[in-house]
């Protein structure tokens, strides 16, 4: 069993409220940066005439990445629609870089548009703009953050909390009814998979009801625990299960399920207690 850990970075807010952002291209340190050039090199190589800007968000680009644990997440801004960007060479990437960088547990790459990022009419890349906002740390081209919308940790920040209803009814049928289709030795794998989800939103979605409170955002797990429990003690013991199994994944699907139905559904009635539905569905439909 892994231990938990006591780490994670927390963003506080500037005199006007906004998020600050601490990720910058300068806390990449080695031996993660040459990982990161070669991460850059890759995006050139394959989407050359598309590419505008690539960033790293996670603890990598604040400079708290550990190794053998933490994993190197980036995205490319590319022009153009971004779905006919080839991502075969995704896997390859991802082979050949780990021998060479074996502290890294993986590589997340992707493509977003920076058409659709600059349309602030397109609300489904509101969360894209946060990300890069309050996140990420641009490693190639000019840095589009100054030309978006600063974010403050309220209502507008949410990107967890409103799907965790529809994501838990999901995650429990899956785990009840597509896990015994699986071949028996993929089952297992595939409930840990489920289960490590739906804990870090359950952890991330408690955290978005008392960021407002706090004044502050952050995506890593320890941090949302530890905020959300200063609010909900009653809950503390019930959110720290959750941050076990975010880490130390369960082998039960009932289990699972059973702490979805009754955790995750008081989680749930406590977002709409602080954001009552008609405040989010006003929300939702302009986001």
């Amino acid at each position: 069993m892994a231990k938990i850990a006591k780490i994670g970075s927390v963003l506080g807010v500037d005199e006007q409220g906004f998020i600050i952002r601490k990720a910058n291209i300068d806390k990449i340190v080695e031996p993660w940066r040459s990982l990161v050039d070669e991460i850059v090199t890759a995006y050139l190589n394959h989407w050359s005439d598309q590419v505008h800007n690539i960033y790293i968000r996670g603890s990598v680009a604040v400079g708290q990445a550990i190794p053998f644990i933490s994993d190197v997440d980036s995205f490319a801004v590319v022009s153009g629609n971004y779905q006919d960007c080839d991502r075969h060479w995704f896997d390859g990437f991802n082979q050949h870089v780990r021998p060479k960088y074996p502290f890294c547990k993986g590589v997340e790459l992707s493509p977003i548009s920076g058409d659709r990022l600059r349309d602030f009419d397109d609300y489904g890349y509101g969360g894209l703009r946060m990300l890069i906002v309050t996140q990420a740390a641009c490693v190639y081209g000019q840095d589009i953050s100054p030309e978006l919308p600063k974010f403050k940790p309220d209502i507008d920040a949410v990107s967890h909390a409103f799907d965790l209803s529809e994501d838990i009814q999901e995650v429990s049928f899956d785990l009840l009814y597509t896990t015994p289709q699986k071949p028996p030795n993929e089952q297992t794998a595939y409930v840990h998979k489920l289960g490590q989800w739906i804990m870090k939103r359950i952890l991330r979605s408690g955290l978005e009801i008392v960021m407002e409170r706090h004044q502050c955002y952050t995506r890593d797990l320890y941090p949302c625990y530890q905020i959300f429990s200063e609010y909900y003690p009653a809950q503390k013991t019930l959110m720290y299960q959750a941050l076990n199994w975010s880490i130390n994944p369960l082998d039960s699907p009932q289990e699972i399920v059973d702490f979805l139905a009754t955790f995750g559904s008081w989680l749930v009635a406590e977002i709409d207690h602080v954001y009552p539905p008609q405040i989010s569905d006003d929300f939702l439909l302009t986001n």
